[in-house]
């Protein structure tokens, strides 16, 4: 049987300028089960809101949108995705209008993420969403400039991003196994 290992203090490193409602940095101390004490960095975003990863499909198809992203120095084809505001279904259908310009139905919560449970508190809500077969994302970037492109993605060209180290995204590569393993 698995023994827990207990937080035994926790102390706040960071908190943003809006009051932790973007980002929290806890320094927490555990007690392992062999009882010594570890010290691990626990992240909070979003103010601990389930996040949200919105995969928008128009029939086999799967919507990108392309991101300049500064923490990996370099643009990223990815699933919108956003702050948990409202709950994940309405999370999701107000992001892909943010991100894309397209407006979703038949919205579902099909699974839950820990993206990296070694340092984010936070979870992430996968959302499928249907789009209208005659819906094309909004041309060039969105209002707020976050999303460079959007565009629709086959099912043989994620197999080749991915293989070719192109599609490397996190919440999207763990959202779109999560999806496949479903519908499998």
């Amino acid at each position: 049987m698995d023994t827990e290992a207990p937080r035994t203090h926790t102390r706040k490193a960071y908190t943003d300028a809006d009051g932790g409602r973007w980002c929290e940095v806890y320094l927490d101390t555990y007690r392992l089960p062999s009882g010594t004490e570890t010290v691990r960095h626990r992240i909070r975003v979003g103010g601990g809101r389930t996040g949200v990863v919105v995969l928008a499909r128009r029939g086999d198809d799967v919507l990108l949108v392309r991101q300049w992203r500064p923490t990996v120095g370099r643009w990223a084809w990815e699933l919108p995705r956003g702050f948990g505001e409202m709950d994940p279904v309405s999370d999701a259908l107000r992001e892909l209008v943010e991100e894309a310009g397209l407006v979703g139905s038949a919205a579902a919560t099909v699974a839950y993420l820990d993206i990296d449970s070694g340092s984010l508190e936070s979870e992430v809500a996968v959302v499928e969403v249907s789009v209208r077969g005659d819906a094309s994302p909004r041309k060039g970037p969105a209002g707020d400039g976050e999303v460079a492109a959007a565009r629709w993605w086959s099912p043989p060209e994620i197999a080749r991003a991915v293989r070719a180290g192109e599609l490397r995204d996190g919440f999207t590569l763990a959202a779109l196994g999560a999806s496949h393993a479903l519908r499998s």
